[in-house]
């Protein structure tokens, strides 16, 4: 059983982070699901688990920093996308879940 709903959307965000060797990275992408806790998203950057990530859409001030907790695997239908966890809970959408 899941913590709680998902909500299904389509977000503009822009994320952006530090390669483990110390080099930036940033790129305009979507949200693809969002809860209380977590996100998926779709990235052609090859994140991976552990990585932090923030995430900031594209209208808006507020972000928040998530950790990528499983990558899709290229060639499966999840090829591209990334499931994450807040760092810290935050409702920086000002989405109201349902329970």
């Amino acid at each position: 059983m899941r913590r709680s709903s998902r909500v299904h959307l389509q977000i503009p965000v822009t994320i952006s982070g530090t390669w483990p060797d110390g080099r930036p990275f940033n790129e305009e992408t979507y949200l693809l699901v969002i809860s209380k806790f977590g996100a998926r998203l779709k990235t052609l950057l090859p994140l991976q688990p552990g990585m932090q990530v923030e995430v900031k859409p594209r209208v808006g001030s507020e972000s928040a920093l998530f950790r990528v907790v499983w990558a899709g695997e290229a060639g499966t239908p999840r090829a591209g996308e990334v499931g994450m966890e807040y760092v810290q809970v935050t409702n920086f959408l000002g989405i109201n879940f349902p329970d």
